[in-house]
């Protein structure tokens, strides 16, 4: 929409991957440097790491961009694949007719294509992209791939570029093997302030921006912190900004403008570029230790062994306490209708006391012995005493409630 107001060739910022816009920080230079010195040497693997949106995707094509007849390349975006399903995908992809067969037979005829582009003087790549999707038996069935060899020579060479999951994969006390076949690895960084200027103005350059609009140097920070550096997003952001300049015909493009694109992206459902807090699950199930706890995967079985002897030992306390709150109320409904059956029979002789008592009048006629008869049927207990009885049955009562 803004390119031809703006004067420009193509889109600058656009988000998949093109070689034609690759861009050499030191990082990605080194990368690059890495791939091409494993095909000159021909043999092992080269590893190519690095967080979302850094342009691992980008180095593939520019790196298979580069290549000459000799060398017959595929590259393969990964999901969840098992060993043999990778075996598949791997011969689909170099032309082979391998539906319904089997892994054996699968094996055979990727044999056979291998050693005919050796006859032919060519070699195989496979560019595995996204590899820290792949568990780690079928990164491993990639070494045995590397073992169809001619002359000591591999027929096959394979790179891996993946997110930072994949390198607690390959540290996995399983893939020593593996990793003494890794010839080099390289960790793609973020860009910093002055290296996001560079790409900016490097991508520009591409489509020939002739400063409009004029992009002034203090915007360069704030994209570079907004961004976090990563080019990816950086092309995300420049993407909207060129948009909001073209729609408010700006010739020239500052802080104001920038932080005005911050805004607008801030409040849309995609929540702008920032970062979020949010803890996603492992995308494979053998990178868990070593993603969240740091852990090998021996080091991790024995951690939830240990967790779960404390589970159950905490379930074996509460049992515990709740078998000894069953007999605290079993005791307490015991004395409850004792107290009751005792504070039944007090009334009882009370009331029966009151009946018999004779009036002032009779009490002048009775004899000495009747009335010690008649105080003996009188309880034992003053009046006061059974009115804290009653009280603390009250009490009992409330206490019994709450424990239920």
């Amino acid at each position: 929409m803004y390119e031809s107001h703006f004067g420009l060739s193509g889109k600058p910022f656009k988000l998949s991957p093109d070689p034609t816009f690759f861009y050499g920080s030191p990082h990605h230079s080194k990368a690059i440097s890495y791939l091409r010195y494993g095909l000159e040497s021909g043999e092992g693997f080269i590893v190519v790491t690095g967080p979302v949106g850094t342009g691992k995707t980008t180095i593939a094509r520019s790196l298979l961009n580069s290549l000459d007849e000799s060398i017959t390349a595929i590259q393969l975006v990964t999901t969840h694949l098992t060993p043999d399903a990778l075996i598949n995908m791997i011969a689909s992809n170099f032309g082979l007719q391998v539906e319904g067969l089997g892994k054996s037979e699968t094996l055979k005829r990727l044999d056979g294509f291998l050693h005919s582009l050796h006859r032919q003087g060519k070699r195989a790549l496979l560019v595995i992209d996204e590899a820290q999707n792949l568990p780690s038996e079928t990164i491993e069935e990639l070494r045995m791939l590397s073992n169809f060899q001619v002359d000591d020579k591999p027929l096959i060479q394979s790179f891996l570029l993946g997110q930072e999951e994949l390198k607690p994969i390959i540290e996995l006390p399983e893939m020593e093997q593996f990793r003494q076949r890794i010839i080099a690895s390289c960790h793609l960084e973020t860009f910093n302030t002055e290296q996001t200027q560079e790409y900016i103005l490097h991508r520009l350059g591409v489509v020939g921006w002739d400063h409009l609009p004029e992009l002034t140097n203090s915007i360069f920070p704030l994209i570079s912190q907004y961004t976090g550096g990563v080019p990816r997003k950086i092309n995300i952001f420049m993407d909207r900004l060129f948009l909001y300049a073209f729609m408010e015909n700006l010739s020239k493009v500052d802080e104001t403008a920038v932080r005005c694109v911050m805004d607008e992206m801030g409040s849309e459902l995609s929540g702008g570029l920032q970062p979020t807090t949010q803890i996603t699950a492992p995308k494979n199930a053998n990178t868990v230790s070593s993603m969240h706890h740091g852990l090998t995967r021996e080091g991790y079985d024995i951690e939830v062994e240990h967790t779960h002897k404390i589970l159950a030992e905490v379930n074996k306390v509460l049992d515990d306490v709740i078998a000894r709150k069953i007999l605290s109320i079993k005791q307490l409904d015991r004395m409850i209708r004792e107290k009751r059956k005792l504070l039944s029979n007090s009334d009882d002789s009370v009331e029966s006391g009151r009946n018999t008592h004779p009036s002032n009048d009779d009490a002048k006629r009775v004899s000495k012995p009747q009335e010690q008869k008649h105080e003996s049927v009188l309880p034992s207990e003053p009046e006061p005493n059974r009115l804290v009885e009653k009280r603390w049955l009250q009490q009992l009562i409330k206490e019994r409630e709450s424990e239920l």
